[in-house]
């Protein structure tokens, strides 16, 4: 089978690349040929494959000129399937449906939602299929974070061409042959925007965590001072910090309701920074909270290694939970709030503990539950671990995306 694997960049740029690093040469492994379609080829790191660079994939449209060029390309190297895992064009991917049988990965809400992460403006989560209900809360309401009018200068068309826009994507994906996504929370939400349940299947994420291709590297100081100045169990949050959907800030009132002694490491950074660094203050966590900022992959792994347990504090429907994965593979607990596809992986009871939504006392209870029972915390670990090896192995994503890429190609 001659698969086009077509993504943004042919390089170990983002996560989206270094999934395509891993499952490109699984596939060569397997005896198909890959030829990538991307906008900018890099190249270092990745499997030597033919590519066919376009760098007009990365706006909107196509020059009349690049539609051309594209599709003598992809003519060229006859594809039986094309495997779209990221691709922003709305022109490129109508070219493509047209000239091979098209598998379409779905990773987020972007596709469906003019909001782009169904979280409304209130707080609250949106349980509705895009459409009028959208104009309304425009027009109405208070609007969605990212679907409001506040910055728009055509507050009465600006929502129209967007919601547009968005169905005219959407019957684009939809003529795929079949349309992928990473859990049943998410291929949920797809059948609710009119996708055929016999088009559309859940192929589970992976991750190499905790493995020899994504190694542990060194802590910077500041971070090493901090775990040598403090004492007790190490909680450790991975998370963008941006608000409201991540929930740091939920994080740190549930943490200044923890009873027992711990400490605790945020990771990353964004533009609630600042803000999230004052509320730890203003909760009285200022000695037992520090916010390492932005690191790199093998800081991360560090201090997943180090971690005694894992909270995941999102308030948003996430679609799969990536972050889950990668405790399990350390074999650490997980905490989170029982959101979107989270409970396709944490397993109430046995790999960690699911609280409702956005409430910090149940949250501040699980973490008490785990630090007070140490023995409990590592048999939940070990628990997850295993359920990785079982359930999210890279292998088997592997043999069932070369199942449905097959299905879709005869």
């Amino acid at each position: 089978m001659h698969i086009l694997f077509t993504l943004d960049t042919w390089g170990l740029i983002g996560g989206t690349e270094r999934y395509a690093a891993v499952v490109v040469p699984a596939l060569l492994e397997r005896g198909h040929r890959v030829t990538v379609l991307c906008r900018e080829d890099l190249r270092e790191g990745m499997a030597d494959v033919p590519v066919i660079e376009v760098s007009e994939l990365g706006a909107e449209g196509l020059s009349k000129e690049a539609s051309r060029e594209l599709a003598r390309r992809v003519r060229e190297a006859a594809p039986d399937v094309v495997y779209v895992s990221t691709l922003r064009n709305m022109a490129a991917n109508a070219l493509l449906v047209d000239l091979a049988p098209l598998v379409r990965f779905v990773h987020d809400h972007t596709l469906f939602c003019p909001g782009l992460n169904k979280y409304r403006e209130d707080g609250e989560t949106c349980r509705d299929p895009m459409g009028l209900v959208c104009l309304q809360r425009y027009w109405l309401g208070s609007g969605c974070v990212c679907f409001k009018p506040a910055g728009h200068k055509e507050r009465f068309l600006t929502p129209l061409k967007e919601l547009y826009r968005k169905h005219r994507e959407i019957a684009l994906v939809q003529r795929s042959s079949l349309c992928l996504t990473n859990s049943e929370y998410m291929r949920g939400e797809l059948l609710k925007v009119g996708f055929s349940p016999d088009r559309t299947s859940v192929l589970y994420l992976f991750t190499r965590s905790n493995t020899p291709h994504q190694p542990a590297g060194t802590l910077a100081a500041d971070v090493e001072g901090f775990l040598a100045e403090t004492q007790g169990p190490l909680l450790f949050t991975p998370a963008r910090l941006t608000l409201p959907d991540k929930g740091v800030d939920f994080l740190l009132t549930a943490l200044a309701r923890v009873r027992s002694p711990f400490r605790a490491i945020v990771s990353g950074s964004g533009p609630a920074e600042t803000w999230l660094r004052e509320k730890a203050i203003e909760e009285g966590l200022a000695e037992r909270v520090f916010f390492t900022g932005w690191i790199d992959s093998a800081g991360i792994e560090a201090l997943y290694a180090r971690a005694d347990i894992v909270i995941c504090p999102s308030v948003w429907d996430e679609p799969f939970g990536l972050v889950g994965l990668e405790a399990m593979a350390h074999a650490k607990p997980v905490v989170a709030f029982d959101v979107g596809g989270i409970p396709e992986w944490l397993t109430h009871g046995e790999t960690g503990l699911l609280v409702p939504r956005k409430d910090v006392d149940a949250m501040a209870q699980a973490v008490d539950r785990l630090l007070d029972e140490p023995g409990l915390a590592s048999a939940y670990g070990q628990a997850g671990r295993r359920a990785l090896f079982e359930r999210f192995a890279p292998e088997q994503h592997v043999e069932q995306l070369e199942s449905l890429l097959s299905q879709a190609s005869s």
